[in-house]
This record gives C-alpha cells, sequence and structure tokens, in this order.
C-alpha cells in the first residue's frame, strides 16, 4: 500500500510539473509568436541522406524526384533475383563436386570433379557480383539523393550565359620595332 502511494504521489508530481511548464509563458515582443511569411523552409540534404539510407527511394521522394523510385527498385528486384538464380546453380555445382569427390560408391556425380569445381566457382563469383552490385546500388541512390537534394533549390536564369566569338587583336610590334602578323583571338563573355 505504502509504495501505490509513493507512486501515486510521484505522477502527481510530474503531471503538475508537467502542466505548470505549459502555463508559462515567456515574454515576447508583440507579433513575434506568428510564423513569419517571409520564412522559407530550406531543402536538406542531410534529410534526403538519411531519409534514402532508411528506405531506398525516399530520399527521392523527399526530393520529388519520382521517376527515380521505379529506377531504383527495378535495378533491386533484377539483382535479387540473379542473386538468387546464381545461389541456386551455385548450390547445385557445389552438390555435384562433393558428390564428386567424395569416396562413396553409392553417389554418382554427371560431371568431372574439374569442371564441377570451375563452375562451382564461376558461379559462386557471378552470386558475389550480384551482391556487391545490390550494396553498390544501395549507396549510388543515397549519393542521388544527397546531391539532388544539394541542387533542389538550384535554378538557372536566363542571365546565366556564356558566349564565344572571335576577334582580331590590334596590331602591335616586337621588341626590335619589326611589325608582327596580326593576331587571331576568341572572346569570351560570361554573363550571370
Amino acid at each position: 500500500m505504502d509504495c501505490t502511494r509513493k507512486l501515486l504521489l510521484i505522477i502527481t508530481l510530474l503531471l503538475g510539473i508537467a502542466g505548470y511548464s505549459n502555463s508559462a509563458k515567456a515574454q515576447y515582443v508583440d507579433g513575434y509568436d506568428y510564423p513569419d511569411s517571409t520564412y522559407i523552409d530550406m531543402h536538406k540534404p542531410h534529410k534526403a541522406t538519411f531519409f534514402s539510407s532508411l528506405v531506398p527511394g525516399l530520399g527521392q521522394f523527399y526530393n520529388e524526384k519520382y521517376w527515380k523510385i521505379p529506377i531504383i527498385y527495378g535495378g533491386f528486384t533484377g539483382l535479387i533475383y540473379f542473386a538468387n538464380y546464381n545461389n541456386f546453380v551455385y548450390k547445385k555445382y557445389r552438390q555435384e563436386y562433393k558428390w564428386a569427390t567424395d569416396d562413396d560408391p553409392n553417389t554418382v556425380s554427371q560431371y568431372p570433379a574439374s569442371n564441377t569445381l570451375r563452375l562451382k566457382d564461376s558461379w559462386r563469383r557471378y552470386r558475389d557480383m550480384c551482391f556487391i552490385g545490390i550494396g553498390a546500388l544501395y549507396l549510388l541512390q543515397i549519393i542521388d539523393a544527397n546531391v539532388d537534394a544539394h541542387f533542389f533549390d538550384f535554378t538557372i536564369d536566363k542571365d546565366l550565359s556564356i558566349r564565344g566569338e572571335p576577334m582580331i587583336l590590334p596590331d602591335y610590334s616586337d621588341i626590335t620595332g619589326d611589325r608582327t602578323e596580326t593576331p587571331l583571338g576568341m572572346r569570351l563573355t560570361v554573363t550571370f
């Protein structure tokens, strides 16, 4: 009974403290507590990176690059399918190699041991390459989400341009005073 009283007292104190802190108000200047209409919520690259590392394609969704999501999941689906298929064939040749190299006369392999060893190693390598591809695709989609988030607010205005045009430089003479031939050049104008 004493424990329940103490627990009830602790809960009451905690609720009282929580209620007291919510009723307290800071002293603000008039209008400070209203949201400013000029505030722009910036697109955060670390948020896109976190989302994309949490669930593949979620960073692309955050960046509003919806067309990339089916490509990511199509890549994962294809790589997982081929990894499973290569693993299935690898296990088949691994069993064939065990049958070819054991001394049990009851187990007979369809292939010679040297062929099954080569085939087993090849299919294991194919399977491992698919797993490496899955990891690479996972990292690539995280990097893609990060880069897209950095360029989310980037705009190319009409004022941003580069223009090149040929030009003829004025005549000049060299150190000895002789006239040289008229030099040709290229003028680049960058407007931003």
